[in-house]
């Protein structure tokens, strides 16, 4: 189908005009089953399930463009935020329509009033999930929702969250369309969602499966061909990596570990399968952005190798550039964690997949579900370089077991909103934005979930959610009154903040008398919403601060006797962590830091992005309690550990370019407040470290937009 046919389903011919411009002049089999018989160009809900791209986000986009075309808001959902700017990036060529695109990805008790006059939204689920509670004017005005990856459903965080926006869209009957590469049960999902199915198993570029047979030393193919491998290192992946490359293959290797993920990508550069490569400016410039030394050194010597890791402990610099080098060729092989797999779009020509992992609650090595192989087998395979792709399976136990990943569909997509974390929060949230004053208005709305579908309706929720509107009203949440359930003002902060209420009440309940930098810290690391999010850090490191821990105000506050094993492991860790963000707000090395608790500049990055928001959520709190002692301790903790400052470089922090490094130079010059900066002249600030020309020019422009005068000449 020409997309040239599209004017006359009402595209505009400047919209259609942009899709030749990008190289699509037809529509694939995909999308054109989805205007065909899916429904697009009508107001039905709709399930995309496809393999991997095969062309469902142009399907989402179209419907988008559609709905602003016709006066309404547009809103695309991706689970990350930094897939989130990517689709960002993406849709601003959208603006020659006079389109205005806006994101939005944190924030969460903001209105967030700049997107009012915004057309098309792209948000991450929790983000919008906030907005559907506060409930913004402009909210009134969209459309369309198009939820990407809806598989996450499978997520024990991410799945309820979605599993509510959809039920809060379908109460006020707004379209939603899904898009997902691996359900096993898209009838059920479809029925779900009351949307049109187009189930379509299309790829524009053939997969080829086959598994490595050690005992043969070869690869074996599903459609019976295969590969003999030569035993160079004896060890699996290497070999497979080894041959690959003699191929001149382009590969991606998923392993489940990533401190094996580095050690091979280390094993590979040494062995010098690939040739030295000249790395250009654009590489170098994105690996200099890394925060960290270390981080810079070691992948700028491997990429020049021909070879590089990706794992989320990378800095998001580091990723990026990791991703580009590979698009651009610079390197062979990535070694990954599956992360890479999810939304990230880095197609290899071929793709080794591990299919065992750690399993740290029973100790032993697993094997992965079907849905998760297919995810990262479905990144075989470069639209317009190749003809073909390949997934290879490493490590299979036997013929039999690699075929079931071969030849089996995915897993079923079970709902996660059971749980009583889940209900507990969502509970509080549909009363709190007064979309529910009574048990039967909550349990209505989980009657839409897809849990209430699977598990046999509603009323199987009723006695849970009975206890949690007790725990609730004992907590000062939530009111009980004669005519029904009211949220006080704590509630609704609560939910707006998108705090779980156990974290509030946990740290209402344990908060010191005194407010102590690490004593704070420990808590906001020990609460539920951080240990849900929180990077590993190796148990030898946490056995070296295991008797401190034992000793903090927090475990003496709480008491040993009231203790589980399960809390004290969280009080032990909880402690670390609060360590290397007292030691990030103070200033220490970021090199220091990562190197002395081994962790990665990206877990870093993490820790203090969770950190800032719970802190600054509770500041939020003691305000509204009246307790402003701890408000002002807690809002200036937030800052410090969003930027990883001390107090006194809060005010020169402030300004775009004026990091922690550079506040540290200026203070340690004389220059401790944005007055000062304004006296200073420009001469002396450009001659100073790290600072230059530009960078001075920038502040000076930045200073003056504030109110201050500009540095004298």
């Amino acid at each position: 189908m020409k997309v040239e046919e599209l004017v006359s389903y009402g595209l505009s011919r400047e919209y259609i005009d942009i899709l030749k411009a990008r190289g699509i002049n037809e529509l694939n089999p995909v999308q054109e089953e989805a205007v065909k018989k899916g429904g697009l160009f009508t107001n039905r809900n709709m399930l995309i399930v496809s393999p991997t791209a095969s062309g469902k986000t142009l399907i989402g986009e179209i419907a988008i463009v559609r709905a602003v075309e016709s006066g309404l808001k547009g809103v695309y959902l991706l689970p990350l935020r930094a897939i989130a700017n990517e689709k960002y990036t993406e849709f601003k060529v959208l603006e020659s329509l006079g389109f205005r695109i806006g994101i939005s990805t944190g924030d969460y008790d903001s209105p967030a009033e700049e997107l009012e006059d915004k057309d098309i939204i792209v948000a991450t689920y929790e983000r919008f999930d906030s907005l559907l509670r506060i409930k913004p004017f402009w909210m009134r005005k969209v459309g369309i929702v198009v939820i990407d990856e809806l598989h996450t459903i499978n997520d024990p965080e991410r799945g309820p969250i979605i599993e509510m926006i959809v039920a809060r869209l379908k109460k006020i009957q707004t379209r939603i369309i899904g898009l997902s590469a691996t359900i096993g049960n898209p009838q059920e999902l479809a029925e779900w969602l009351d949307a049109s199915l187009v189930n379509i198993d299309w790829r524009p570029v053939k997969l080829r499966e086959g598994f490595y047979d050690k005992r043969a030393g070869s690869i074996v193919f599903a459609d019976g061909g295969f590969e003999d491998v030569e035993e160079e290192f004896g060890e699996r992946i290497m070999d497979l990596v080894a041959h690959s490359a003699r191929k001149g293959l382009q590969t991606l290797v998923f392993v489940h570990n990533r401190r094996r993920v580095e050690e091979l990508a280390l094993e590979v550069s040494r062995v010098g399968l690939f040739k030295h490569v000249e790395l250009d400016d654009a590489i170098h410039s994105m690996l200099a952005e890394s925060p960290s030394r270390l981080e810079r050194e070691k992948l700028l010597s491997l990429v020049s190798r021909g070879v590089a890791y990706h794992h989320a402990g990378l800095s998001l610099q580091a990723r990026r550039a990791v991703e580009e080098a590979f698009r651009r060729r610079f390197v062979n092989v990535v070694f990954a964690t599956p992360t890479l797999a999810a939304g990230v779009n880095l197609p290899a020509r071929r793709v080794i997949v591990s299919v065992k992992r750690y399993d740290p609650t029973s100790s032993k090595t697993v094997s992965i579900p079907v849905f998760e192989y297919k995810q990262m087998a479905g990144r075989a395979g470069r639209p317009r370089y190749d003809d073909i792709g390949e997934a290879i399976i490493a490590d299979a136990k036997s013929r039999e077991e690699a075929l079931k990943y071969i030849k089996s569909p995915p897993e079923n997509v079970q709902s996660k909103i059971s749980s009583e974390r889940s209900l507990r929060i969502h509970t509080l949230s549909l009363i709190a934005s007064n979309d529910a004053s009574s048990l039967e208005d909550v349990l209505n709305i989980f009657g839409s979930t897809l849990g209430s579908l699977q598990y046999g309706g509603s009323n199987l929720f009723s006695q849970n959610v009975e206890k949690i509107l007790e725990f609730l009203a004992s907590t000062n949440m939530v009111e009980k009154t004669s005519s029904g359930l009211k949220p006080t003002r704590l509630g609704k902060l609560t939910s707006y903040t998108y705090l779980d209420p156990l974290t509030v009440y946990y740290y209402l309940s344990y908060k010191p008398s005194e407010p102590d930098e690490l004593d704070l810290l420990h808590i906001v690391t020990t609460t539920v919403d951080y240990a849900r999010s929180r990077p590993f850090i190796p148990s030898d490191i946490i056995e070296v601060y295991e008797e401190q821990a034992f000793q903090s105000g927090l475990f003496r506050r709480i008491g040993a006797g009231r203790l589980r094993e399960v809390d004290i492991e969280n009080i032990i860790v909880g402690y670390v962590h609060a360590l290397i963000l007292r030691d990030w707000i103070n200033e220490v090395d970021e090199d220091r830091i990562i190197s002395k608790y081994e962790i990665g500049s990206g877990d870093l990055y993490t820790m203090r992005e969770t950190a800032t928001w719970i802190t600054s959520s509770l500041a939020k709190i003691e305000r509204l309690l009246g307790d402003i002692v701890f408000y002002q301790k807690l809002n200036k903790l937030s800052m410090r550990i969003d930027h990883g400052v001390r107090e006194d470089a809060l005010e020169l922090v402030k300004l775009r370019g004026i990091g922690r490094v550079r506040a540290r130079i200026l203070i340690s010059h004389g220059i401790r407040s944005l007055r000062d900066l304004s006296a200073t002249p420009k001469s002396r600030l450009a001659s100073l470290p790290g600072f230059g020309r530009k960078l001075v020019e920038s502040i000076s422009e930045e200073l003056k937009s504030m109110g201050f005068n500009e540095p004298p000449d």
